[in-house]
């Protein structure tokens, strides 16, 4: 049997019952979190750009141009450390506190000592002053980081939707205030400093470690190692998710790169909220099972058969119904967007179940795999932009989907070799939902059209309805497919509180917490 990458000592046997009630239960919490978020921003959208300038958004965004490159450094992949390690000392996490503390300061240095730069450039002197104070959401931030970090390590994902959904709000009101007094730009920025803070202070007081300390000879210079490719692979993809818009915007001009940035933005939203919960509950389920290989390889096969039922499909219809989604969601105006996002949609088909082998490398202890993996994909992508930009934003995308494709064996490859998981065991994951999403689109494409001249709204809703039920007739009649849906349905009856005879877990922390 092969084992598992990491060398860690063996752990007592794992809860798989209580693993898998707390998968689902922290899925579904984060999706909620992810939807209040999104009605957060919806609601700053709509009200603050009544009250502000566009003047007031083009100052804030010279800022964070800077500051999200700047955050790429802000933990050093510590979190992802934390994360996946076995055993956790006290002496380490007070250790790996303070290291996240140094490199917050470090950061907001840093971003303080560049600002002049910063206004210089932009030729904009009101923009050195914003970039100082928000150079504080780095240190402030470091506070918390490490917080966070256990409470996904044990899955406690309520008490971090709690303190990142009330950190939103608390900017939200504080932005909202600031503007209608008449703050301008400013309300933007201390409505971000003052999310930072709520949400800091509460990670702070709803987990149960309290810092020590740091101390010398406490074994994390491993942790730092894992980080560092971590690290590295973030600002390896950086480049590669932001390529595309400047080849375009260089060499195909503003209206070309318009398209392409609308249809790449609206496809990922949906995805990043479908695959951003089932991926942050993965990572800390499958630390905990490094040591069990046959475990580790049911629990991957699982998470990948239901990302796979939900996405696949998703995206199908994307492409299927792009026209009155463009329509509906940006108006005739962007219609040129429409092959773009169909293109991007075929991406989109196999792109969150593919990326899947990030979390088992890492949930291994394998980050410099991981950050191999990740140059492999920059590089595949940016062979793929390069070929595609003669023909402007539609082949950009097909020269990204085509490059997604070719890189599918190699990565999975790669990712897999010495591990419990074989690549057969992706294949036969996506297998069922990839067909029966297939055979929808294809009967979708040959059937007439019977919607025409109702409202662009009815006319969305109806294909949906009639897509939802082809695929749902398609996916029971491939054998195993009926099995497996009412497996991943029955999922959700684990969302209630443990049986009695289950133990709570709790944070690795060896004083008693405080009451």
């Amino acid at each position: 049997m092969t084992l598992p990458l990491s060398t860690e000592a063996a752990s007592p046997k794992t809860d798989l019952g209580e693993l898998k009630r707390k998968s689902v239960r922290g899925g579904l919490t984060t999706i909620a979190s992810q939807g209040a978020n999104t009605f957060i921003q919806l609601c700053s959208t709509v009200v603050l750009a009544r009250l502000l300038a566009p003047a007031d958004y083009g100052i804030m965004a010279m800022v964070t141009t800077i500051t999200a490159f700047a955050g790429l450094f802000s933990d050093l992949g510590l979190s992802t450390a934390v994360i996946r390690k076995k055993d956790l000392t006290q002496a380490q996490q007070n250790t790996m506190f303070w290291l996240n503390v140094a490199m917050g300061l470090a950061l907001t240095i840093t971003v303080v000592l560049i600002s002049p730069i910063v206004a210089w450039f932009y030729q904009k002197p009101e923009v050195l002053w914003v970039t100082v104070a928000l150079s504080a959401t780095f240190l402030i931030g470091s506070f918390g980081t490490q917080h966070g970090a256990l409470l996904v390590r044990e899955m406690q994902f309520g008490r971090l939707v709690l303190s990142n959904v009330s950190g939103a709000l608390t900017g939200l009101v504080v932005s909202i205030t600031l503007a209608n007094a008449g703050y301008g730009y400013w309300s933007l920025v201390w409505g971000t400093v003052c999310t930072t803070t709520c949400s800091t202070i509460l990670l702070n007081i709803v987990s149960p470690f309290r810092p020590g300390l740091p101390s010398r000879g406490t074994g994390v210079r491993d942790m730092l190692k894992f980080g560092a490719h971590v690290t590295a692979f973030d600002f390896v993809n950086y480049f590669a998710r932001n390529l595309d818009n400047v080849l375009i915007g260089r060499f195909s001009g503003t209206v070309a790169l318009g398209l392409y940035s609308r249809g790449y933005s609206l496809l990922m939203f949906p995805i990043t909220n479908l695959r951003g919960p089932i991926n942050a509950v993965a990572l800390p389920a499958m630390s905990k099972l490094q040591n069990d290989p046959d475990a580790f390889r049911a629990y991957y096969r699982k998470i990948t058969s239901v990302l796979a039922f939900l996405s696949m499909p998703l995206t199908a219809f994307f492409f299927v119904a792009s026209t009155p989604i463009i329509e509906l969601a940006l108006g005739r105006q962007w219609l040129g967007v429409v092959p773009i996002f169909s293109i991007l949609a075929t991406v989109g088909f196999i792109q969150p179940v593919m990326t899947n082998w990030g979390v088992v490398v890492l949930s291994l202890g394998n980050s410099k795999r991981y950050l191999q993996g990740g140059m492999w994909y920059t590089l595949s992508s940016i062979l793929g932009f390069l070929a595609g930009i003669p023909w402007g934003g539609t082949g950009v995308a097909t020269g990204y989907a085509i490059a997604t494709y070719l890189a599918l064996y190699p990565i999975l490859r790669l990712a897999f070799r010495g591990t419990p998981i074989r690549i057969r065991d992706f294949f036969q994951s996506v297998l069922t939902p990839a067909i029966a999403s297939c055979i929808t689109v294809v009967a979708m494409t040959l059937m007439p059209d019977f919607f025409t001249g109702q409202s662009l709204i009815f006319n969305l809703l109806s294909l949906a309805a009639v897509f939802a039920s082809i695929y749902a007739f398609c996916f029971i009649l491939i054998p195993g497919g009926l099995r497996t849906a009412l497996s991943h349905l029955q999922l959700l009856q684990l969302t209630g509180r443990p049986k009695s005879g289950h133990a709570s877990s709790s944070l690795h922390h060896p004083s008693p917490p405080k009451p």
